[in-house]
C-alpha cells in the first residue's frame, strides 16, 4: 500500500511562525516589565503561553525558535522553574522534557494582584469615610458617588471567581 503524504502549505507555516514571533515579542515585553523577567525568560514564558495545543515545548524547540544559545535557554529555564513559572513533564519512552506553564504561577500572580487591589480598596474606603465625615449635616448630593470603589470591589470579585475556576481545573487536571 502507498502511504498518504500530507501536503504542507509552507506559506501558511511561515505566516503562522512569523505571527507567533511577533506575539512572543509583544507578550514577552509585557512579562519582562510586569514580572521583572530577563528578556529571554520572558520570551520563553510567552512562547509557552502562546503554544496552541498546550503540550509544551522541548528544549531543542525553544533553542531553535528563540535563536538563543543552549546555555542561555538552559539557565533561563532553570530560573523560570525555580520561580514557579514553568514546569515540565516527560512522555513514556521519550527522554525529552516538555516545558509548560505552571498553573500555580497564574494563581500566584492573581493573588498578588488581589492583595494590591484589597489594599487600595481599603484606603479608598477610608477616603470615602473621611469625605462623609467632612460633609456631615450637608445635603447628600455633596458627597457624590464613588464608582472607583465599585470598580475595585468588582475587580476583586472577578479575581476570586477566576481563582476558583482555575483551582477547579487544576483539581480536575484540565489546566
Amino acid at each position: 500500500m502507498f502511504a498518504m503524504l500530507k501536503i504542507i502549505d509552507m506559506d501558511s507555516v511561515n505566516k503562522n511562525d512569523s505571527r507567533k514571533r511577533v506575539l512572543v515579542e509583544k507578550y514577552g515585553a509585557i512579562m519582562e516589565r510586569h514580572e521583572n523577567m530577563t528578556p529571554i525568560a520572558s520570551r520563553i514564558f510567552a512562547t509557552l503561553f502562546i503554544g496552541v495545543d498546550g503540550s509544551g515545548e522541548t528544549f531543542e524547540n525553544l533553542v531553535n525558535f528563540l535563536g538563543a544559545s543552549k546555555s542561555t535557554i538552559s539557565t533561563n529555564l532553570s530560573n523560570l522553574k525555580k520561580s514557579g513559572y514553568i514546569t515540565y513533564y516527560t512522555k513514556p519512552g521519550d527522554r525529552k522534557k516538555y516545558f509548560v506553564l505552571a498553573p500555580e504561577s497564574f494563581l500566584a500572580r492573581m493573588e498578588e494582584e488581589r492583595g494590591t487591589l484589597v489594599k487600595e480598596r481599603n484606603i479608598v474606603k477610608e477616603i470615602v469615610d473621611y469625605k462623609i465625615e467632612c460633609v456631615e449635616g450637608q445635603p447628600e448630593n455633596k458627597i457624590g458617588n464613588f464608582p472607583y470603589l465599585d470598580f475595585l470591589n468588582d475587580s476583586i470579585g472577578l479575581l476570586d471567581t477566576l481563582t476558583e475556576r482555575i483551582n477547579l481545573k487544576i483539581k480536575n487536571r484540565q489546566f
